[in-house]
Order: structure tokens, then C-alpha cells, then sequence
């Protein structure tokens, strides 16, 4: 009897002892949890926010890009087809031959003197310093030679990515012209898009005479 009253003891000092170790958590342990979640969440929220305004930029750098493009490519079109018209005799020119020539001269015209050459006094140990090459060169880009109106039926500044003028955003399309550069009967051509606060994007081409 005395045995089985003893084994009786340990079992309730057993299952109490099990009870003070089943206990919750503490107001500490429960704030710190709740401010490491909070930590994680902003970061990741700050993480998309980024993600986000990283796409947008990346969608903003592809229509810009179309769109110089687009106008290079047309520039580039309309001089081939001028040259083929400066190759026939004038008094066989169609009234289409005389469009063509009217809209090279609105838009590949060297219309602003805005290409900077800068030549440095000559270095005679310098075999690549040669004279009369300018040593830098550059445009004055606040001051473009024709801008997107100056195409026939060209939309206003600025314009989205289908060329349709837009009243707020857009983008805003110019180019830039320069003749005889780099060498003799030749036009060097920047086209330039910009938009969004100081952004912008340009492509250069040189067209042959």
C-alpha cells in the first residue's frame, strides 16, 4: 500500500511537472515577432515598389527607343529617294519628285549652326593629333534643327509611342543635322527623344550625298 501511494506522488509531481513547462509566450517574445514581420513586409514592399517602377522605366526606354528609331529609319528612306530624284533631269521631275525634295528640305535641312568642334593646339608627338581634325565634337542639344511637326502631317510635341500628339507625358521627338561631317558630302544625323524629368534616348546615323 505504501509503494502504490508513492508511485501515485510521482505520477502527479510527473504530470505537474509537465505542466509548468506548457506555457505560452511572453509580451516581449510577441512584440519582437511582431517587429520582425513588420521589417519584413516593408522591405518587401519596398522591394516591389521598385520592381515596378523599374518596369515602368524599361516600357518608358522602349518606346523612346522605337521612336528615334522609327524616325531614323524614315529619314534614312526619305534620302535614298531624294537622291534618286536629284538623278533624274529636273524638267522630267513628277509633282511626287518635287514632294520629295520639299520634304528633304524640311527635315534634313542644316537648318541651326548647333555642331560644336573643338580643336585643340596640335601635340606633334602624338601621331593621332593631326591637323585641321577637330579633337572633340558635339551637339548643342537645346537647340535641335527640326522637331516632329516639321514632318508632313507630323503630330505636335509631344507625342506617345503610335506619334499622336498627347496632352499630358508623351515624349518629345527632335533631330539634328550637320552637313559635310564627317567628311565631304555627307550629313550626320542625331535623332533625340526625351521625356519624363531629363531623360532621353538618341540614335546617330551618317547619310551619304
Amino acid at each position: 500500500m505504501w509503494r502504490s501511494h508513492s508511485s501515485e506522488n510521482e505520477n502527479h509531481q510527473t504530470q505537474c511537472g509537465e505542466k509548468d513547462y506548457q506555457q505560452g509566450f511572453s509580451l516581449v517574445e510577441v512584440l519582437v515577432a511582431i517587429l520582425l514581420l513588420t521589417v519584413g513586409l516593408l522591405a518587401l514592399a519596398q522591394m516591389q515598389t521598385r520592381a515596378v517602377a523599374s518596369n515602368a522605366f524599361g516600357n518608358q526606354l522602349t518606346q523612346a527607343t522605337f521612336l528615334a528609331q522609327d524616325k531614323l529609319e524614315e529619314l534614312r528612306l526619305l534620302n535614298e529617294c531624294y537622291l534618286e530624284v536629284l538623278a533624274k533631269p529636273q524638267v522630267s521631275w513628277t509633282s511626287d519628285d518635287q514632294n520629295v525634295v520639299n520634304n528633304y528640305n524640311s527635315q534634313l535641312s542644316d537648318a541651326v549652326d548647333n555642331w560644336v568642334e573643338i580643336d585643340d593646339p596640335d601635340d606633334p608627338s602624338d601621331p593621332s593629333d593631326l591637323e585641321d581634325i577637330p579633337n572633340q565634337f558635339n551637339w548643342q542639344l537645346d537647340t535641335p534643327d527640326h522637331t516632329n511637326s516639321d514632318s508632313p502631317g507630323g503630330a505636335a510635341n509631344p507625342i506617345d509611342v503610335t506619334g499622336a500628339t498627347v496632352s499630358r507625358g508623351g515624349y518629345t521627338r527632335t533631330w539634328y543635322v550637320v552637313d559635310d561631317r564627317p567628311t565631304t558630302k555627307a550629313k550626320t544625323v542625331r535623332v533625340r527623344v526625351t521625356w519624363g524629368n531629363g531623360r532621353d534616348v538618341f540614335l546617330d546615323t551618317v547619310l551619304s550625298q
